[in-house]
């Protein structure tokens, strides 16, 4: 676990739309962090940790009531683990260590890094991931923060991975989980902005805006294919005018991921 201290919030949503509002929201705003969510009475209350030094934004914090928890880093692995019991995508089972696994599945650490496969925006860029042919092809995923499409890719027989990421606890956590999976791959800390080079296929699960601030870095980067995640339904339109029609795209709870084919 990282020596930096973070702080435990929780906040009580009550309407549905609301909820996935909120959702959508943190996201958006802390892509690479992740959030547990309890169900009571009608009720959805979030909980979520942030560095000490990091604030909630006052259009979240104005909108919904939020508490304050302390601190309390090992309060969160205490949770997941009980909470995350692993989910199935794509034909594969994404589990924590703890739970009975094959030498096939999927094994996730769930640290403070955004990633465990529930989210909507993974599974779907998993399940465009797993049509793709990737026996022997380069693969680099953009805001890798768990690390687990980097990992499938790699299980999935990819030649050689690179994941990364502006946040070191992220790679810290994806390098972890690369060791439960016993797979090589370069987990590294870069600006998105600055990547360069040449990859048979590249993945991007973030945010709309960032994706289309990065559209002329991540084409150029992509050989064969390019896998956009991270984007609401509402985004369709603003995805496709800026990087053009998709070659397919698949929706999931409101959410949309898009695939490119090079030519």
């Amino acid at each position: 676990m990282p020596e930096k201290k973070f702080k435990r919030y929780a906040i009580k949503v009550e309407d549905e739309q609301d909820f996935e509002k909120l959702l959508a929201d943190l996201h958006e705003r802390f892509p690479n962090m992740g959030y547990l969510v309890q169900n009571a009475n009608g009720t959805s209350i979030v909980e979520l940790y942030l560095p000490e030094d990091a604030k909630l934004p006052e259009d979240i914090s104005q909108r919904w009531p939020i508490e304050e928890l302390g601190y309390d880093n090992q309060q969160w692995l205490d949770d997941l683990r009980g909470k995350f019991k692993g989910v199935s995508v794509a034909g594969t089972r994404i589990l924590p260590p703890w739970e009975e696994h094959r030498e096939d599945d999927l094994l996730i650490y769930p640290g403070m890094a955004f990633g465990t496969g529930e989210h909507a925006s993974t599974q779907l860029a998993l399940v465009l991931l797993s049509i793709l042919p990737l026996q022997g092809k380069s693969l680099l995923d953009v805001g890798t923060g768990s690390g687990i499409l980097a990992i499938y890719a790699k299980k999935r027989g990819c030649s050689k991975v690179t994941g990364v990421d502006i946040d070191p606890i992220s790679v810290e956590n994806a390098l972890d989980n690369a060791k439960l999976n016993d797979v090589d791959i370069s987990f590294e800390v870069a600006d998105a902005y600055e990547l360069k080079g040449e990859y048979d296929v590249v993945s991007a699960n973030l945010v709309t805006d960032l994706l289309l601030g990065l559209r002329e870095v991540l084409q150029p980067l992509a050989r064969e294919f390019l896998v956009l995640s991270g984007i609401p339904f509402e985004d369709y339109n603003r995805i496709v005018e800026s990087f053009g029609e998709p070659y397919l795209a698949v929706f999931g709870e409101d959410w949309i991921a898009f695939l490119y084919r090079r030519t």
